[in-house]
């Protein structure tokens, strides 16, 4: 599905984003990598500042140090720990199945 080019946004949003900010809603991949998957957001040439967020009891966030250009890297985690407990979420596993998995990122840039 391509990518929602939202526009122009007034003073104080656009300073959060910057000029052309897109949504993009995509599935997760059929088989998951350690360390997260690739999004191109092709309606931008650099990406300055983005957010993801997902369906499906997942956590989604971007790895900047693994982003460049208009390529983000998302990394999926979950929690994996009984009702009973609290503890931290951890990364899913590779092979991971999340193509039913919705994934909408807002991304700003040039």
């Amino acid at each position: 599905m391509p990518a929602t080019v939202i526009g122009h946004l007034e003073r104080p949003i656009k300073r959060l984003f910057s000029d052309t900010v897109v949504m993009k809603t995509t599935a997760g991949p059929a088989s998951y990598t350690t360390g997260g998957f690739d999004v191109v957001i092709g309606e931008l040439g650099r990406i300055k500042n983005a957010m993801v967020q997902c369906d499906g009891g997942y956590l989604a966030h971007i790895d900047w140090s693994n982003s460049s250009g208009n390529k983000l890297r998302v990394v999926v985690e979950y929690f994996n720990y009984p009702a009973t407990a609290a503890g931290a979420a951890e990364e899913v596993a590779a092979g991971t199945n999340l193509s039913s998995v919705n994934f909408t990122i807002l991304a700003g840039g040039e």
